[in-house]
């Protein structure tokens, strides 16, 4: 058994995803059977994972259900009439459903995962040893602590080198002997993190200690895998903890939660009212002297904040009503009408169009600070673009985290260092829809929806995300020297213009920042305005390249029938 009392024991099956599979790759077939999972599969689920139409996806459906991956419908033969389009062997209409067989769910699940040498298994054992040496330094923090570990499974047997995972026996003991001591202990550790902002990972059959002892020990790597240990001896012996570590329990009261207080004020406005409190993700929540009203949180809220509730936190209704009370009535006579500070200045606002980064036509006259602006979405000029407004905005939202904490001699806690977020794999796909941009010069989304490409099974706002991996990949940009009609236009980049955004994005980037103490925007540095102009200049030039090419190759429109 697992050792946190769920998990597969059966193994996990892996396959090369790159192989031949009834004439596709393997990959595209397993992720057509994950898609029939739970409900079974339809031709319009298969149209949108394979590249086929109508014909070649029942073709294919036939093949898998030959091969024993799928159980076909029972009316898969019988002659059916579409009710409400009155007409037979509707496409639109056709609900039958293919059902996946145990082979079928087995290579849904498959995994791409080579296997590992004995090397790096006998690394990885090594790192469990080494984490449970660590655990049993000190068990009071986990309340657990490790008795022994054994490999078994595979990676028991010397004369097998190549290992799909490391399988280890653990026998883990807890640090009370008394149950019920060492369950309200337990309670008392999983509040205080729950307390700290682990909400979503502090339930766990086992319990909270137990939970932080085996990812202390593996982590979530799917390689190590731990189980209890099923006899006594069994397994060769890796670690083994020659001390008692487990006492005795003094009798403690029956243990209760403690009660969420709010704060009477406003950390941010200043107002009197129920506030919640609020900190930073790693930090006691029911100790922190940092409150925000309903308002304020909503205009400050972020994901690495925590507060007293449960209820998703939302900007939008409380900018636009901010907006509209404050020019009437302000929470402050003097100084900023939001939170107060006096270094604020009267004068016209623009509400920020998210549509295109630009500034809306009616301004709003407001007495504003420096960071205020941005948590309403407000902007000094009509002219301001996007990614201008963007970095406004997060400089005010960090500007005001920064005086919330600073007002209540709270410190900052570092950000956990998170990786950053990888760009998506290219596909064959993905450099068939490049070739087609530079092709055709310019396209939208609608133009592949329309194209023969898509087979009459996807939509623009399919297209759109295969778009957005090609803009990670800098690869396409958009077409901004069109005018209104080239709206949504994209085309391909060149390498002189991807070398110098990288070398505009290294030296400077244009837009608001906060220094510390004001949400200041910095001057570009010296050089940095002639490459700019280069770089549009280069952008021009092939914006107007791509804009007479699609005039003269527009894309193709695949005929449409009744269903699109």
């Amino acid at each position: 058994m697992a050792l946190g009392g769920i998990g597969r024991q059966e193994g996990e099956r892996v396959v090369d995803l790159d192989a031949p599979l009834l004439g596709h790759a393997t990959r595209e077939v397993r992720d057509l059977l994950k898609r029939g999972d739970a409900f079974g599969l339809g031709i319009r689920d298969a149209q949108r994972a394979v590249h086929l139409d109508r014909a070649g996806c029942l073709s294919l459906l036939a093949a898998l259900v030959g091969a024993g991956y799928l159980t076909a419908p029972d009316d898969l033969d019988r002659p059916r009439h579409c009710y409400s389009c009155r007409t037979d062997d509707c496409e639109y209409h056709d609900h039958r459903t293919w059902t996946l067989t145990p082979a079928g769910r087995s290579l849904a699940h498959a995994s791409g995962r080579r296997p590992s040498t004995r090397k790096n298994a006998d690394a990885l054992a090594a790192k469990v040893v080494k984490a449970a040496r660590e655990v049993n330094s000190d068990p009071d923090a986990t309340l657990w602590w490790v008795k022994s570990i054994r490999a078994v499974g595979a990676y028991a047997d010397p004369g097998q080198d190549s290992l799909l995972h490391v399988d280890l026996a653990v026998e883990l003991r807890p640090r009370l002997d008394d149950p019920l001591e060492q369950r309200k202990a337990e309670q008392r550790l999983r509040d205080a993190a729950r307390d700290r902002g682990e909400r979503q990972r502090v339930w766990d059959m086992v319990g909270y200690g137990h939970w932080r002892t085996r990812l202390a020990l593996a982590g979530r790597s799917k390689v190590v895998r731990l189980f209890v240990p099923a006899r006594e001896g069994e397994g060769r012996l890796l670690f083994e903890e020659e001390r008692e570590l487990t006492v005795s329990a003094k009798a403690t009261e029956p243990y209760r939660r403690p009660v969420d207080v709010p704060l009477t004020t406003c950390s941010w406005c200043g107002r009197q009212g129920e506030a919640s409190r609020v900190a930073q993700r790693g930090v006691a929540l029911v100790s922190s002297l940092v409150g925000l009203c309903e308002l304020c949180l909503s205009l400050g809220w972020a994901d690495d904040l925590q507060y007293q509730g449960s209820v998703e936190v939302w900007s939008w209704g409380a900018v636009r009503r901010l907006r509209t009370e404050l020019p009437v009535s302000s929470f402050h006579a003097s100084g900023c009408a939001l939170c107060g500070r006096d270094e604020a200045v009267e004068r016209p606002w623009w509400p920020v169009d998210h549509r295109d980064g630009s500034g809306g036509e009616e301004p709003v006259v407001l007495r504003l600070c420096d960071v205020c602006p941005g948590l309403l979405e407000l902007v000094d000029s009509p002219g301001r673009g996007g990614a201008w407004c963007a970095r406004h905005e997060h400089a005010c939202m960090v500007g005001m985290r920064a005086l919330l904490w600073r007002r209540a001699g709270v410190s900052v806690v570092a950000p956990s260092g998170q990786k950053a977020r990888k760009r998506p794999r290219l596909t064959a796909l993905h450099r068939e829809l490049q070739a087609m941009v530079e092709e055709h010069g310019a396209l939208s989304a609608v133009d592949l929806a329309r194209a023969p490409i898509s087979q009459g099974r996807q939509d623009s706002r399919w297209w759109m995300v295969r778009l957005a991996h090609l803009f990670d990949h800098g690869l396409i940009a958009e077409v901004r020297d069109g005018g209104e009609e080239a709206r949504g236009l994209v085309r391909a980049t060149s390498g002189v213009e991807r070398d110098l955004e990288a070398q505009l994005d290294a030296l400077h980037r244009p837009g608001p920042v906060w220094d510390g103490q004001r949400v200041v925007e910095p001057a570009p540095p010296e050089g940095w305005a002639e490459l700019r102009t280069r770089a549009d200049k280069e952008a021009a030039r092939l914006d107007q390249e791509a804009l007479l090419r699609v005039a003269a190759h527009p894309v193709p429109r695949a005929p449409r029938g009744r269903w699109g």
